[in-house]
């Protein structure tokens, strides 16, 4: 869901000003939803994956990561921004369709046991 209001935002940059308002207000709604989705579960998911007494082993490094991911995400963002629409929006979805994915493949083989 997210991927997809990455790439429904370059879209939106490629659509006439009267357009693009409206198409952007509802892909950041989509965005808003899965981003609703990711933040209430990815938590619950780590923990989950922890083995037994190692819990806070398990969730530091992933609030670690999230908080630094947070501090550079401006930098990178502005980076790519000032390349085009394409050199931002790609890259986020393809980034964001690769994690869904690993995490998916990690949280089949949680669950089967």
């Amino acid at each position: 869901m997210i991927s997809v209001s990455y790439l429904g935002f370059l879209g939106s940059a490629e659509l006439p000003h009267r357009w693009a308002v409206p198409a952007i207000v509802g892909v950041s709604g989509l965005s808003t939803l899965g981003e609703l989705i990711y933040a209430g579960s990815a938590t619950a998911l780590v923990a989950a994956a922890a083995p037994g007494r190692e819990l806070g082993r398990a969730v530091a490094p992933f609030q670690l990561s999230t908080g630094f991911s947070l501090a550079i995400a401006p930098a990178i963002i502005t980076a790519l921004a000032a390349r085009g629409p394409a050199a931002l929006w790609i890259p986020l979805a393809v980034a964001t369709l690769v994690a869904a994915a690993g995490v998916a493949g990690r949280r089949s083989s949680l669950f089967q046991n």
